[in-house]
Order: structure tokens, then C-alpha cells, then sequence
């Protein structure tokens, strides 16, 4: 089976950042890390990128090349509106990861909202859709129309846009194909899986090293015999990505009428992968994100602790290396806003001063870098 790894640098072995950790328990929620001691070795005036330098602290994290903590866990939003900054105010921490959402057509990718996010010292995670985003309704494109190289120039103009940031930067093609407003929807599995090698192939002749590509699915056990066929192969993907929703009382979901944990809408897509997945060339020891996950409201203290448990919940899945909450809402009926309900906030907020997912120093590092970049 193949391993290797998307991105060309990552060839030459893992490049090592260490963070500060303090360990569950030894800490009140929402207590900060102690900052890392600098390194002596490193020159003045050196501005390598922070996931370059080395720490002298009391716990080691390393931090591989496409991003995967060794310990904890990183901890982000798809915001509602495309506003990070109220969620954050709402929860007293700045996320590591923001989700945007942009379409194939679409040449100016990463564009301001983006670099600001990432200037002001967050990763950023952005979902290419096989639409049309310069257009009214954002209409579907089809796989066959990529392959034949239609979007071919917009998509070199992100790619070499990402090489220009000289910083990580997390990327998905068409999320949720294997889902059933998706499946077979804008072309076979096939012929998503040739799509998916073409843009890889594309930002990499245009020098896009630091692209990170996370193949995102639903992680709904209904689809598991879809995702061998979607699979685009292990030199093509970095991280592997499902969702774990509860949407009870959802309009859109009729028959669900039992509640379900994190953990319960999580842990199936994980027991498959690691036990079904290498019978389909698909590596085990892939880092694993949550891309999306969330509650509609199930009482008070039942939707309080659906978030403050995750942590927890975490600690027993290893592969598990970043977790990222959808912020928003379907429907009046189908909400997953944090700031909409109070327990919902206050759920979310305690999970996120947890130690585990609690990493502010790579933050704040990463924040003077992009900063020093202007």
C-alpha cells in the first residue's frame, strides 16, 4: 500500500513544531498554557514560518508537515455568515481553523476574507465546490467539464495563490460527494475520483507544496460501500474527513426521533476506516478531521453536555486530530448556531478551553509570522 504523502517537502521527514500542552487536569478550564521558552539555536532575524522552529517546553507536540499534531487536537468553525470574530467573542478563544466555502470558477482564491484570517492567526480550510460561484444560485458543474480542463485557469490562479501564502493551507474538492443530493449527482464516482487527481495535479505543478487535502465525506454508515469508489488514492489525499450531526427535530430529517451523541455519530465512519478502509488501498494512519459536526437543541443539560463531552470523547480516538463545528442553519427547525442557544454556547465554550483542544501559543505564533509577512 502506498503512504505517501501529498505534498513533495513532506518526503524529506517531518518538520517538527512543539507546543505547549498542559495535561487534563492540570489546569482550570480556560487557564492558558505557559508560553514556550525561544530556542537558543535560532539566528536573529531568522523569519522562518513558526511550524519551522523548535520550543524548549515541559510537554512536546510535534506537528508534521501537513499539520498533524502528535498530541490535542485543533479546534475550529465553519461561522455563521462567514464571521468568525462573534463566535470567538462568544467563547472567549480564537479558533485554529476556519471553514470557507468557494466554487471551482472562482480565480481570486484565497482571497481577502481568507488572508485575514490568516494574518491575523488562524489555518484556514477551504472547500472548492464543483460550482459556479460567479453565478446567481451557484449552479452545479460536472466532473467531466473539470477533467476536460474547463476550469483549468481559475484553478491555477488559486493554486498559485496558496504557493503565495508560504503558509499550511487545508483544502477540500466537492465535500460530501458520497452524500445523496451529491452521489452520481455531477457525474460517476470515477469520474469524481479523476476530477479530484486533476486539480491535485494542477496546484502541484504550480508549486502549491503547502496545499493540505482533506477528502471530506458524510461518515453516515448508509454510504460506507459508496467511499471505496470516491476514494481518490493515497498519494492524493493528506487528511480523511467525515461529520457527526445529531439533528434531532430537523424538518429535513422526519424519521430522526432518538437523540445521538458526538461520539455516537462519529465513531462508526472511524471503526470503518481503520478496520474496512486498508481492504480498499485506504491508509489506516491517515489524521482524521471532523469537518463539520453539531447538536439542534436537546434540552438544556442534554445540549450542554452534547458539546462539553467532546473532549473527552477525543482522548479515545487517536486518529482524531481536528475537529471543526458547522455554525449554522437549515431551517428554523434545524439549527446549529453556538450563539443561538445558551447551552449551545456554553457546551461549546467549556469543550474549547478543554487542554486537549486548547493550543493558543501556535496561534499567537503563527499570528507574528503572518504578521512580520505583512
Amino acid at each position: 500500500m502506498d503512504r505517501g504523502p501529498v505534498r513533495a517537502l513532506a518526503t524529506t521527514g517531518a518538520l517538527t513544531l512543539v507546543l505547549t500542552l498542559v495535561g487534563a487536569g492540570d489546569a482550570p478550564a480556560g487557564g492558558a498554557p505557559s508560553s514556550p521558552r525561544q530556542p537558543s539555536d535560532r539566528p536573529a532575524g531568522v523569519t522562518e514560518p513558526p511550524w519551522r522552529w523548535g520550543y524548549a517546553t515541559d510537554e512536546e507536540c510535534t506537528v508534521s508537515e501537513i499539520l498533524e499534531p502528535s498530541c490535542g487536537v485543533w479546534w475550529g468553525a465553519s461561522p455563521y455568515q462567514d464571521r468568525i470574530e462573534p463566535l470567538e467573542e462568544a467563547v472567549d478563544r480564537r479558533m485554529d481553523i476556519v471553514y470557507t466555502w468557494r466554487g471551482v470558477d472562482q480565480a481570486n482564491i484565497p482571497g481577502r476574507r481568507e488572508r485575514e484570517l490568516i494574518a491575523e492567526g488562524r489555518f484556514v480550510h477551504t472547500n472548492i465546490e464543483a460550482r459556479r460561484f460567479t453565478r446567481s444560485g451557484h449552479p452545479a458543474v460536472s466532473y467531466e467539464s473539470l477533467i476536460d480542463g474547463e476550469f483549468d485557469d481559475s484553478l491555477r490562479s488559486q493554486a498559485r495563490a496558496v504557493a503565495e501564502l508560504d503558509v499550511p493551507y487545508f483544502v477540500t474538492f466537492d465535500h460530501e460527494a458520497d452524500a445523496n443530493t451529491r452521489y452520481n449527482r455531477r457525474g460517476t464516482p470515477e469520474e469524481f475520483v479523476r476530477a479530484w487527481r486533476h486539480i491535485v495535479d494542477l496546484y502541484r505543478e504550480e508549486g502549491a507544496d503547502n496545499a493540505i487535502w482533506v477528502w471530506n465525506v458524510t461518515g453516515w454508515e448508509g454510504n460506507f460501500d459508496r467511499l471505496p469508489g470516491l476514494w481518490p488514492g493515497n498519494d492524493y489525499v493528506d487528511w480523511v474527513s467525515w461529520e457527526a450531526y445529531n439533528m434531532t427535530g430537523c424538518d429535513s430529517q422526519p424519521h430522526w426521533d432518538e437523540v445521538y451523541s458526538f461520539e455516537d455519530m462519529m465513531r462508526p465512519a472511524y471503526e470503518w476506516f481503520q478496520n474496512e478502509g486498508p481492504d480498499h488501498g485506504i491508509d489506516p494512519d491517515k489524521p482524521v478531521m471532523i469537518g463539520e459536526m453539531g447538536t439542534t437543541p436537546i434540552g438544556s443539560q442534554e445540549t450542554l453536555e452534547w458539546y462539553s463531552e467532546i473532549p473527552d470523547v477525543l482522548r479515545r480516538y487517536e486518529r482524531v486530530r481536528a475537529v471543526k463545528v458547522w455554525d449554522n442553519k437549515l431551517s428554523p427547525d434545524c439549527d446549529f448556531r453556538i450563539r443561538a442557544n445558551e447551552y449551545a454556547q456554553r457546551g461549546f465554550e467549556a469543550a474549547g478551553q478543554d487542554p486537549y483542544v486548547y493550543l493558543p501559543e501556535r496561534v499567537r505564533r503563527l499570528a507574528e509570522y503572518a504578521q512580520q509577512r505583512g
